[in-house]
């Protein structure tokens, strides 16, 4: 009878011990595939934009959707861009941006746990005072396309993100715009 009593101790415990370090395991290994966050920075013109506009600033929200098993997920980001002016016919140009991009994740580098990955997508770009708008500000919806790389750094409850990426936009007709730029974005994940 003792040894019967024994062995059912011992299968409960271990049984008990098989779930606590599975479930431990399980909680380090399992991360929410979805996360939203901010971004600030430098919004930089090139190209014939520059020849109107100075570098800026930008501020805005994205969600991010990431798959367990696959390298690939799903950013959706809202920006506003605000240019300083060269001269002052042109007016302030500022544009209000929504992308959904694909965002490619390489493997975490250790130990240092940085995470590179690059980003490309498609998006709406409503700007305000485009260059050769020296009576008024006419604001424009476009088309355009983005493209680039940056880096995630895992912290405890949060990630940061540096990025930047290069913006083409299409005017009307279908033809690339004078209005590309570069932004230089700091962001957090939650």
């Amino acid at each position: 009878m003792r040894t019967s009593s024994w062995t059912r101790l011992s299968l409960i415990g271990a049984a008990t011990s098989v779930f606590v370090y599975s479930s431990a395991a399980l909680g380090q290994t399992f991360r929410n595939p979805i996360s939203f966050g901010v971004v600030a920075g430098a919004s930089i013109p090139v190209g014939d934009f520059a020849d109107f506009a100075e570098t800026g600033w930008h501020a805005g929200g994205l969600l991010q959707w990431d798959t367990p098993a696959f390298p690939i997920g799903i950013r959706a980001d809202a920006v506003y861009h605000k240019f300083g002016e060269k001269d002052e016919n042109g007016g302030s140009p500022s544009m209000i941006v929504g992308t959904v991009n694909g965002v490619w994740s390489f493997p975490m580098t250790q130990p240092y746990n940085v995470r590179p990955y690059l980003i490309g997508g498609a998006g709406i770009y409503n700007s305000r005072c485009r260059p050769g708008a020296a009576d008024g500000c006419d604001s424009e919806t476009d088309f355009g396309l983005n493209g680039g790389g940056g880096i995630k750094v895992p912290l405890s409850g949060f990630t940061t993100v540096i990025e930047a990426r290069y913006h083409i936009i299409f005017d009307s007709n279908g033809t690339v715009s004078n209005s590309t730029f570069i932004p230089i974005s700091v962001g957090i994940l939650f």
